[in-house]
């Protein structure tokens, strides 16, 4: 993939995410994907509990708690994020793993 039109895409989704974060399927592959990204890591979620957290802030607060609480430095490698110092790193997690979800989905309807 041309990295160029790769940000540009990327660009584009930050713009509009959050529209995709209200639809139920969207935001189940999402915490879904979450999960096996943290598992990978060696985090344990479960998505009962994620789908308790009713606003993206109130999620990214708990990603932001896991983390501080279980620090795994290949979940940034597995999440696919270049640095920690991220204002808000769970928000650029919960962020980083729906545009995965967004890209699969979006290549999987071609």
């Amino acid at each position: 993939m041309n990295n160029s039109k790769r940000t540009s895409d990327l660009e584009k989704f930050e713009s509009i995410w959050t529209s995709y974060w209200l639809e139920d399927d969207f935001r189940t592959q999402t915490l879904s994907q979450i999960i096996k990204d943290f598992w990978l890591s060696g985090i344990i979620l479960n998505l009962e509990d994620l789908q308790k957290y009713k606003t993206l802030d109130s999620l990214a607060d708990s990603l932001n708690k896991t983390i501080i609480e279980n620090p795994r430095p290949q979940l940034l490698y597995i999440v696919d994020l270049k640095e920690k110092s991220q204002d808000n790193l769970g928000l650029a997690i919960i962020q980083r793993i729906a545009f995965k979800v967004f890209l699969r989905k979006h290549f999987s309807d071609q």
